[in-house]
């Protein structure tokens, strides 16, 4: 009985996994569309951008079951990036540049 019960246990975590998965994608693809809107309202020419990545946080957020998301925009003549820390809801919290990138409108450090 207690493997059975272990093995449903396992079958419900396992469930719970693949379903989540996709709801946490859509919520990356949410954090990424509102980067971009900030990166379009800052005016940066997306010349200069390279790359940009994006990352739920480890630690959780603020309360249990809410995430939190870190942005970095890496560009192309300049050595340093873009850096945005945004809530669960996409609500930019902080941005700030660092190394020796300068965006107008931005400050320097964290």
């Amino acid at each position: 009985m207690i493997r059975r019960l272990g093995s449903a246990t396992a079958a419900v975590l396992m469930l719970a996994t693949v379903l989540a998965a996709p709801a946490e994608a859509r919520r990356i693809d949410e954090v990424r569309a509102k980067v971009h809107a900030v990166i379009d309202d800052l005016g940066i020419d997306r010349s200069r951008i390279r790359q940009v990545f994006v990352a739920a946080d480890d630690d959780g957020g603020e309360a249990p079951g809410t995430l939190s998301y870190s942005a970095w925009i890496a560009f192309s003549d300049c050595t340093g990036n873009l850096a945005m820390h945004l809530s669960g809801t996409t609500a930019v919290r902080t941005i700030y540049t660092t190394g020796d990138c300068a965006v107008p409108g931005v400050s320097r450090g964290g």
